[in-house]
């Protein structure tokens, strides 16, 4: 199965370097350029639908793909960003100060962090995991687009591809296009 994942599309937090977490925020006015780049190169995907996460700027990032695409988009609860609690809203520099200990387990060993007030990295790539084997499942060889804020798509390459764990929050920061990786129901889902 073809599985594309997605980045939604920008805000004022990705030109500012901040963590989105789970705050709703709108599309920079660059944002529909940005994201319409994309569609050629996923139109020879021949995806049959996009599915996103709740919040509202992967909602806009799959509609805008799905219209230019003519594919239908849904949501899906169990694609929400993971919630990093009090660390919403704090760039990579201001998390590593006031978080010392934590950002070093975010470089070594990310599912074994949980921010506070926030959820478990480990909880999350479960989720991740049991929606890919679920997407899997019902879709058999079909191709499919998931739209996800940063750290959930960084997660889900982990998931897909069974990179090492310690590249996720290295990837939360730097995945601004889709990837696409070919997933086989055969396939190991590395677990947390």
């Amino acid at each position: 199965m073809i599985i594309t994942l997605i980045p939604c599309g920008p805000s004022d937090w990705h030109s500012e370097g901040r963590l989105l977490g789970r705050v709703e925020l709108a599309f920079t006015p660059q944002a529909e350029a940005w994201v319409s780049a994309w569609v050629e190169r996923l139109r020879p995907l021949n995806l049959s639908r996009i599915l996103h996460a709740p919040d509202e700027l992967a909602r806009a990032t799959a509609r805008l793909l799905g219209r230019r695409l003519g594919v239908p988009t849904r949501t899906v609860q169990d694609l929400k960003e993971v919630d990093l609690g009090l660390w919403a809203g704090l760039t990579d520099l201001q998390l590593r100060t006031r978080y010392a200990s934590a950002y070093r387990q975010l470089q070594e060993a990310p599912l074994s962090v949980c921010p506070p007030g926030g959820e478990e990295f480990a909880a999350a790539a479960e989720r991740l995991r049991k929606f890919v084997q679920r997407l899997v499942r019902r879709n058999g060889r079909g191709g499919v687009g998931v739209v996800l804020r940063p750290v959930s798509l960084a997660i889900a390459r982990y998931v897909l591809n069974g990179l090492d764990a310690a590249r996720i929050w290295e990837d939360a920061w730097g995945q601004d296009e889709p990837v696409v990786v070919e997933y086989g129901a055969e396939a190991p889902a590395p677990g947390p």
